[in-house]
């Protein structure tokens, strides 16, 4: 089946200051998602760059970090007994309940034993070990609670992208319902799989393949830029032909997101960005769902940094960006 991107254009006319007042047209692209129909705008020049980001004192001081070595074997909680060992362990990742959970069960992956990671700077294996321990935990759930159906690995890195720590750290959520976007994802890709006898990821990745939002192949994750954009940069990596729910910890699968993931950073750094947002999703055993990786840059890190999470972003659920997928799209693929 051919999929469809619906695209418009909306113009406003007014009379610029900016023009010594002549009158002045400016487009606003809207573009509806092909799978959910959720809307977003392509609006040029609304997201703003810092010149020289000084994080320097805001991200140096580990003092009292509970996820740096030493502490974190100390300081945080210990896993159920149905779970296995106290604390989860891959490399450089350890892993543990959060002492905040967001559901019945959720915990918190301390991802490296650095404080502090400039984004170009993460590895392929310290992504690789992160998610293993997260996808581990997602399996000894699923073992535990036959209820338990969806889950995400998600991240927030920096204070733009909603982090309370400057530690890189993944958290994992495990439950009955899934998230908001994660059921809305679901449903959508059920409805196409039941109506095409298809799955939706990989008619997308055929279709994309060769065009500007077709990022890159890395093994068994196909990378592309969103025709509907939920945020900045956003780039998602899908490994389509995989249907078996969670993928192994140590598997191939994790391997080529890990290596997927450190490309997009890279990316993101070489245009001066610093902070950035992940959220994987995972369904128990769905065919109509693979595992889907979401990637998003944050406004810059910076003493005085701005909020780039609008009213369309908290209240709306619009995604508003000031690059087109096709051109940002162009721009990673040279990064994988």
């Amino acid at each position: 089946m051919s999929i469809e991107f619906e695209r418009s254009v909306q113009e406003a006319t007014f009379y610029s200051p900016l023009a010594d007042f002549e009158q002045t047209t400016v487009e606003t692209e809207v573009r509806v998602d092909p799978l959910t129909g959720r809307t977003a705008r392509v609006v040029t020049d609304n997201f703003l760059m810092p010149e020289s980001p000084h994080i320097d004192d805001s991200v140096t001081d580990s003092e009292g970090c509970f996820f740096c070595p030493g502490t974190v074997e100390e300081a945080t909680p210990k896993y159920p007994d149905w779970v296995g060992p106290e604390r989860g362990k891959s490399g450089e990742a350890t892993s543990f309940p959060n002492l905040n959970p967001y559901g019945a069960y959720s915990n918190v992956v301390a991802l490296t034993e650095e404080h502090f990671v400039p984004i170009d700077e993460f590895t392929t294996e310290q992504f690789a070990d992160g998610l293993c321990a997260a996808f581990q935990y997602v399996r000894d759930v699923f073992e535990h609670d036959d209820d338990a159906r969806y889950a995400s690995v998600n991240m927030n890195y920096l204070r733009p992208a909603g982090s309370s720590l400057i530690h890189p750290h993944m958290q994992t959520l495990v439950d009955d319902r899934g998230t908001n976007e994660q059921r809305r994802v679901a449903e959508a890709a059920r409805d196409f799989h039941r109506e095409n006898d298809e799955v939706y990821w990989s008619d997308l990745a055929i279709q994309e393949r060769g065009g500007d939002r077709y990022v890159a192949e890395i093994g068994n994750v196909h990378w592309l830029a969103p025709f509907a954009p939920k945020h900045h940069r956003h780039l998602v990596g899908v490994a389509a032909q995989i249907h078996s729910g969670v993928p192994e910890p140590r598997g191939d699968v994790t391997h080529d997101f890990a290596e997927g993931l450190v490309n997009v950073l890279s990316y993101y750094a070489s245009l001066g960005l610093n902070s950035f947002n992940v959220a994987l999703f995972v369904e128990r055993d769905d065919p109509a769902l693979p595992p889907l990786l979401n990637v998003t840059a944050r406004s810059v890190f910076d003493e005085y940094y701005w909020s780039d999470a609008t009213f369309f972003t908290s209240l709306h659920d619009e995604g508003v960006v000031d690059v087109a997928p096709e051109v940002y799209g162009d721009e990673a693929h040279d990064f994988f």
